[in-house]
Formats: structure tokens, sequence, C-alpha cells
């Protein structure tokens, strides 16, 4: 059998020739000579008898496939040593369960589920667990880049959507391990169901923060990370102000439908910045030579959700000292000044993606909590699903998604219904 898919597989000179083209043509980031194409593949086969096979209902487009399309992140990254060309892409997800391996209880077919994209040592087939995936913490999984050991035979590769093998939400089907099915509530819809892995990564990360004492939390990037950051901090009880710090001005009502207090629009020069800040924490502004500014005091705990250079050196001059910083941007190719790190002794917590959370006295998986928490209205995913399209429109797709403020976007998806 056979699928359409998109696949992404670089030729070095092509994606050299993209680095310089896109200047002045932004559709080549999208195109065969950057090393994207829809093409029809072989459906993916099921590695173990442990393995199913689904039918995608809608694919959500992430941040961190944007990224790699749109060649921001390094070119020596160390994500590649954890991925496999040719990618058939995409891993946010809700789906249908179609077709189940001899291990695998036939009440699985016809489910709708979202698959937990992670590829651990459980879904390789590899025991004894390594100690992070023992320890509930698969997103650390120790056997990410191992090729072709145990039962499942898999390449390197930290999760579908990164590898040649399992297809991705970028596809009409896909394969996943029993492990990484989690039904989806009836009475949740397909539209807040494909949100499901983006709030998953910022409840996550409002959980790796400790927010106890914290009277005031900043959210630098008010995109789809962003905005569930915000719902997972409100969601698990946090009752301090957020600010929240962005451009794009059509994103203010999601922001307080979210629990955001207020939506700093700063403007472009460093000492009206720095001084906005200020006057929000009650901080003094400090200035260097050559016009680079410091800030004395700041936000107790601040989420750094865009990846760029310029953002994270912002965000660590405006987390007071001994107060956390929470990375979550991919995008990052850059050289910043870390003084701030040793100088205020600050706490730097790196967010990715879900893994097992402890929270009200239960340990769940983010996803179930994501669930658990949006049948309860503790989320409202109301306004987050700006545009989705059908896979063959992929271009416009990603142009959209690339460029939202122009086509005020938030949270882009492919459509397979």
């Amino acid at each position: 059998m056979s699928m359409k898919a998109l696949v992404y597989k670089v030729n070095p000179l092509g994606w050299l020739t993209c680095r310089w083209l896109k200047r002045f043509w932004r559709g080549c980031l999208t195109s065969k000579m950057a090393g994207l194409s829809l093409q029809e593949v072989r459906t993916p086969s099921l590695p173990t008898g442990q393995w199913v096979r689904l039918r995608t209902v809608m694919g959500g487009i992430c941040g961190t496939d944007l990224s790699i399309l749109g060649q921001k992140q390094p070119m020596n990254s160390i994500l590649q040593a954890f991925s496999t060309q040719p990618m058939l892409l995409g891993h946010e997800n809700v789906a249908v369960v179609e077709e189940v391996g001899h291990e695998v209880d036939e009440s699985w077919l016809g489910r709708r589920v979202c698959v937990e994209p992670t590829l651990p040592c459980v879904a390789r087939g590899i025991f004894p667990l390594c100690d992070a995936c023992q320890a509930g913490q698969f997103g650390s999984c120790r056997n990410f880049a191992i090729e072709g050991r145990g039962t499942a035979k898999l390449p390197p590769t930290t999760a579908m959507g990164y590898n040649p093998v399992t297809g991705g939400s970028y596809g009409e089907q896909f394969v996943a391990h029993l492990s990484q099915l989690v039904p989806v509530p009836d009475h949740l819809t397909d539209e807040q169901a494909v949100l499901t892995d983006s709030l998953a990564c910022g409840l996550h990360a409002a959980l790796r923060a400790d927010v106890s004492e914290a009277e005031k939390v900043l959210v630098y990037g008010p995109g789809a990370i962003g905005l569930s950051v915000i719902a997972g901090l409100r969601a698990t009880g946090y009752t301090g102000r957020i600010d929240v710090v962005g451009r794009r001005k059509y994103v203010a009502d999601l922001i307080a439908q979210m629990g955001g207090d207020e939506f700093l629009r700063l403007g472009h020069r460093d000492k009206d910045r720095f001084h906005t800040i200020a006057e929000r924490t009650g901080g003094k502004v400090h200035r260097a030579r050559f016009g680079n500014y410091m800030l004395m005091g700041g936000y107790d705990v601040v989420f750094e959700c865009t990846g760029t250079g310029h953002s994270l050196a912002e965000c660590l001059k405006w987390t007071r000292s001994r107060g956390q910083l929470v990375l979550m941007g991919t995008d990052r190719d850059t050289d910043v000044d870390l003084t701030s790190i040793w100088f205020r002794e600050l706490t730097v917590i790196g967010a990715y993606g879900r893994q097992r959370e402890h929270f009200g006295g239960q340990e769940t998986g983010t996803y179930q909590l994501v669930h658990e928490m949006m049948s309860q209205g503790k989320i409202n995913t109301h306004g987050l699903l700006t545009h989705t399209f059908p896979l063959n429109d992929y271009r416009s797709a990603f142009d959209v998604a690339m460029h939202k403020s122009a086509h005020k976007a938030v949270k882009v998806a492919f459509d397979f219904r």
C-alpha cells in the first residue's frame, strides 16, 4: 500500500542555495530545492506485534518543524544526531486506529487517539529500560541515537516525524507503539485534540518551574507555546501576576482568555524596553558601554518561548537574582552574553516536550493531564486553532505558519477529514 506524505531530505547544495535565496524568495524553503516534497510513499509497516497503524485525522504544524524548514537552527545542530533522513514529517496529531499488531487488543480498532510522539526505550523494545525511562523521563531517553537496537529496530530518532520508518502526521497514515496511544475523550472535538501536543509542552514547562513563591512571572513570546504556558500556569493553580511580552496585537484577547494579566508590546529601543520592565517589576536599569543595558530586579520566573538570540539575551537580564529562566524556544543560532547566569546566580531550566508528570497527588502523562484539564474547563482552547489546510496545499500552510503576523495565525494544522 502507498500513501501521500510530506518528506524532508536535505540535498546540501540545494539547502545552501536556499540559505542565500530565501532573502529574495521565501517560497524556496518549502521547495524540493530545500529538501521538502509531497510524495507517494510506502505505507509504514508495523515494527512489532505491539504496534498499531493509524489514519491521520489532523496534524498540527509545530514550531520545531518550522525552525527546521526555515533554516533557523545551527548548521551543526546536535539534533541531527537524533533524527534520520528522509524524515516523514509531523508529530502533533489526532488519529484513528485502523490496524493492530497481534499483541494489541482489538478493542483499540476504530478508537480516536492522540499519539504521544516520543520513541523511548519501551517503544523501541529495549529492556531493561535506561535510567531516564525508568524514572518516567522518557523525553531524556538515553537510546534516541541508537541504531537498530531493540525489537522495533528503529533508526536514530527522538520521535515520529523525524525518521523514515514510523511516518508522521503530515502524512495520511503512520504507526505507533501501544504505549504511545492516548484515547481522546468523546466530548473533545478534533480541533481541540490536535492542540494536545502544544498544550502539553506548555503545561510541562509550567510544571518544570517552581512558582510556589513567585509573585510575578513573565512569558516572552505569546505564540501557541507561550499561550499554552499561560494556560498551564493557571490550570495548575498559579495565582500570581503573569506579564506577556510580544508583538502581535491580535493575540491580546487570547492572552487574557488564557489568564495573562498584562500584554507588553514593547518599543524597539533597548532603553525603553528595559525601563518598561523595570517599572513593571520595581527594578532599576543600569547602562554599560555601547548601549548595553542591565536590569537589577526583574521577574521571579521567566519563560522564553521564541528561541531567538535577542529574546534569550533579554530574558537573562529580566530575570531577578536567583530567579528561574525556563528555555523552550528552538530557533537559537547566535552568540549571547551569559554573564547574567553566574553574576545573578540564575537557575536555568530546559523544558522539552512531555513526560510523566507529578501533579495533584497523582502521576500521569502530560497528554492525559491536558485532556483532563480541557474536559474540566481549566484550559480554554477557543481561538487557538486559526487555520487548517488540506495536505496538497502544504506550501500555503507553511507560508501562513512561518508568517503568522501577516495572516493573524496562532496554530496551523493539516486537515485530512
